[in-house]
């Protein structure tokens, strides 16, 4: 297995397919808060959230300061007449590139300088819980969008770890690894909603097995 902490420019690809999904989540926070309309460099790593997943990619080597940014946003260029930025804004790239077309993470020349907005700290959630404590559930959207973003290839297995870092409910999120350790994906469970089961760890799952074919 490849080491984590890779200290040469190894490429580091996001695809055509990885950067529409990001460009999508993106699109769906209404562009409101600009830190997250962008992919953060903050030490050894790159990060993107939209406050329901996070994505961590191992940027070890590259060579711009923390608090460079990868534009998420499409730009205005149909209104201004003007080239789409495909260098620096991933979202006109995916939209103007070939399905096979891939945006390397370590090319310095595609990250912005540093700004005044400031990225919410994600890389405190990134530490492994020893237990998973209750069944939780998922958006399957986001499930399927983190699976995607890590474990590109198709039928790749995925196994989620529980994370220590959560808020005072202990809703705490859920990770997954790539095989190269390069790119960790973190996935907050849904909340209980209303008219939610009032055992929670057990209501709604299967009855446990007996010997005699009877459910306890």
């Amino acid at each position: 297995m490849m080491s984590s902490s890779i200290l040469d420019r190894t490429p580091l690809l996001v695809s055509r397919k990885q950067a529409r999904q990001l460009a999508s989540w993106t699109k769906d926070t209404g562009f409101e808060r600009p830190a997250l309309c962008r992919i953060s460099k903050q030490g050894k790593y790159a990060f993107y959230t939209n406050r329901f997943a996070v994505i961590r990619w191992d940027v070890s080597g590259l060579d711009v300061p923390d608090g460079s940014w990868i534009d998420l946003k499409p730009g205005d260029s149909e209104e201004t007449n003007t080239k789409p930025d495909i260098l620096s804004n991933m979202a006109d790239w995916s939209r103007a590139v070939g399905p096979r077309s891939s945006w390397d993470l370590m090319d310095a020349e595609r990250w912005r300088e540093p700004d005044d907005n400031h990225f919410p700290d994600t890389a405190s959630l990134f530490k492994r819980e020893g237990t998973a404590g209750a069944p939780v559930s998922f958006n399957f959207d986001l499930l399927s969008g983190v699976s995607l973003l890590v474990m590109p290839v198709f039928g790749s297995r995925i196994m989620l770890t529980p994370s220590v870092g959560g808020d005072e409910s202990n809703r705490h999120g859920w990770w997954v690894m790539s095989d190269d350790d390069r790119v960790v994906g973190l996935l907050m469970p849904m909340r209980l909603s209303l008219g939610a089961p009032a055992n929670a760890e057990t209501d709604g799952l299967p009855k446990p097995y007996e010997p005699d074919g009877r459910a306890a």
